[in-house]
């Protein structure tokens, strides 16, 4: 039996960038690890600028999600404004747009409505400072020092995340207790369960997909990220809940 926390991730609009650009940019059907590690950074009040702490997260945690309902896509526009490297540099951003410079451009965005997902957090082994424990941050869910959002901080969260830690057998088993938990297993059937961490998957489970995702955060402040690894597979029979094995239980 191993120990996860698990969550609920719902809101009006939610946006999972994977690829960052200027004119476009677009949305994951599923939250990104950068955006998971963020919810809990955000809960614990760990600011961006903090370097170490935000190290601290990508090391301590193993994070999955099993997608409810991955919403329906919703393309925005916006416009920004920028200075063309060959005009200069400028103190403040209102001598920019004084100087006369400034070039109005459009980008369009991708948006998930009305998506709804679980997330999963495993701590690693306790190693001295890097030690997390999920009561900590289950507590902080309850109680977040920032606003929790979905990607994007015109992305609030519309329902409380209902944090619980389960013990299982498996990462799908823990979903499945959750759902139930939190009045969310109806139709819970078949689905795509994604994680970082293989170890994680039932003995019987062949990963569908083996995939690479470019959205490990080396730097908030500078927003650069690296690949990571992501394993993907289906659940679909009674033992995925618990059903043939030791039952899950919810520890808190």
């Amino acid at each position: 039996m191993r120990d996860f926390l698990v969550v609920l991730l719902e809101a009006p609009l939610a946006s999972f960038g994977e690829e960052a650009g200027n004119s476009q940019r677009g949305t994951a059907n599923r939250p990104t690890r950068s955006s998971l590690l963020g919810l809990v950074g955000a809960a614990l009040g760990i600011l961006r600028s903090d370097v170490e702490g935000q190290k601290k997260l990508s090391r301590s945690l193993s994070t999955s999600t099993r997608t409810l309902s991955s919403g329906v896509l919703v393309r925005d526009f916006h416009t920004y404004e920028s200075i063309p490297q060959a005009k200069g540099s400028f103190m403040t951003r209102r001598q920019a747009l004084g100087s006369g410079e400034a070039i109005t451009s459009i980008t369009q965005r991708e948006y998930r409505s009305g998506g709804v997902w679980q997330a999963a957090y495993v701590a690693g082994p306790a190693t001295g400072q890097d030690s997390l424990s999920l009561e900590l941050l289950a507590d902080a869910f309850l109680t977040p020092k920032f606003t929790l959002w979905l990607g994007r901080k015109s992305c609030p969260l519309s329902a409380p995340v209902m944090p619980r830690i389960i013990a299982a057998e498996s990462l799908a088993q823990a979903f499945h207790c959750h759902a139930e938990q939190v009045g969310r297993a109806a139709g819970f059937g078949e689905g795509v369960i994604f994680t970082d961490n293989n170890g994680l998957l039932p003995n019987s489970k062949v990963p569908l997909r083996h995939n690479r995702r470019n959205d490990e955060p080396l730097n908030r402040s500078t927003w650069t990220f690296i690949g990571r690894d992501e394993w993907e597979f289906m659940t679909t029979d009674e033992t995925d809940s618990g059903h043939d094995h030791k039952s899950p239980t919810v520890t808190r």
